[in-house]
């Protein structure tokens, strides 16, 4: 009788139960812990069977890591981080990498038993891009704490850390286990994006409500803030007559919202993007002294602390720039020690387009000289980008 040839079909079968038995065990057991033995009970096949088409018990976990790899690889290819707001960028981080997680749990559950162990295999067999996806991200923390997006007192490794961290809580568990933790029921998708918009909320605006983070100075003895507005003409308004060349005002309260698109918590909130309008709001804000002035000079006469916000409001129709606006970007380069380590906020008023071109020029322009530029989003309307200035300065 002629000899039973396996075909290529059947060769495909038998490694792919192979490597889906070692994948379960290296996840379950570890590396170390795994025998070939085992593997080879929990795919159906013999011992030699195993070591016929892998060889070694490394080179079979070398396959079953490359073979995850090619998963999250096409994972990671999908996502794109161009042209998008950090806030966007961090929901889309968090949720997408928690979505991987929870696709392909082994590659992570192999990954903390190695981690556990002290084992440097996983290393040796990891994809390139697992690890420049941690440099890219740990870079593009650095770049929001030099914009004064983020904390600037964070460690930028630690925070990407802590985010898988909490990531790594819920990406193993079942529907059950979900179900008690939120509290909720529902399909297991349904729980894991629940899990995934905590996750995403906390990165974001920390676990402190804002209302208590924002809390009223308690004191008089407390030194007040500055805010030193600069307007040109083309940002005024009709409302705008009557503000003088300079002026001094304080508040006598202060409206605590939500970052962005605050207005549906704010009661008929200015639609205008004016400096009255704007000067209106800030005015609102309790223990601030708000000073208005049309050049560098007239700041430095202020003696301003470090602690005082330099809000800027222009407009533009064309990607033009006002003639003294570009005097005051001369000045500011001229002297950087102006801007440098301190918050700027930059309102550049919509006509068309071209103003959100300007806007992102002129915060490129703020960090570039060395200070913060609170970055505005399209859909910020006056209110929600002022509520965005109050809870990074912490005024």
């Amino acid at each position: 009788m002629a000899p039973i040839m396996k075909t290529d079909e059947h060769k495909t079968n038998v490694q792919e139960r192979i490597l889906n038995g070692a994948e379960e065990l290296f996840a379950s057991s570890s590396y170390s812990a795994t025998r070939i033995s085992d593997i080879a009970a929990k795919a159906g096949v013999n011992q030699a069977m195993v070591h016929y088409y892998f060889d070694t018990k490394e080179k079979l976990y070398q396959a079953v890591l490359e073979r995850l790899f090619r998963q999250w690889e096409s994972y990671l290819e999908q996502q794109s981080w161009e042209n998008v707001h950090p806030e966007q960028v961090l929901r889309q981080y968090v949720k997408s990498h928690f979505e991987i997680k929870c696709k392909i749990p082994n590659l992570y559950k192999i990954f903390h038993k190695e981690a556990l162990e002290g084992s440097k295999l996983f290393d040796q067999y990891a994809s390139a891009k697992w690890f420049q996806d941690f440099l890219d991200k740990s870079r593009m923390f650095t770049e929001w704490k030099h914009a004064g997006i983020i904390n600037p007192q964070v460690n930028e490794q630690v925070v990407l850390f802590c985010l898988w961290g909490m990531m790594n809580q819920f990406y193993y568990r079942d529907e059950e286990a979900l179900a008690m933790i939120t509290g909720h029921s529902g399909s297991i998708e349904r729980l894991q994006d629940e899990i995934a918009d905590q996750m995403v909320a906390l990165a974001q605006h920390g676990l402190l409500a804002h209302s208590l983070k924002m809390a009223p100075l308690a004191t008089s003895s407390v030194e007040p803030r500055v805010i030193h507005l600069f307007y040109d003409e083309s940002a005024l308004g009709t409302g705008a007559t009557n503000i003088p060349e300079s002026s001094s005002e304080r508040a006598a309260g202060r409206q605590a919202c939500s970052d962005t698109n605050a207005d549906d918590k704010m009661e008929n909130p200015p639609q205008d993007e004016d400096v009255s309008s704007i000067l209106g709001m800030i005015q609102s804000w309790q223990g601030c002294t708000v000073r208005l002035c049309r050049s560098v000079e007239a700041w430095r006469q202020e003696t301003p602390s470090g602690k005082d916000l330099l809000f800027l409001v222009t407009s533009s129709t064309y990607g033009e720039l006002s003639a003294s606006t570009v005097k005051l970007l001369q000045e500011l380069e001229a002297n950087s020690t102006i801007v440098a380590d301190r918050f700027v906020a930059i309102w550049t008023k919509r006509r068309g387009p071209a103003s959100d071109v300007v806007q992102q020029l002129l915060e490129e322009t703020i960090n570039r000289f060395g200070g913060f530029a609170i970055s505005r989003i399209a859909a910020h309307t006056v209110h929600g980008y002022l509520n965005r200035c109050a809870k990074m300065t912490g005024i």
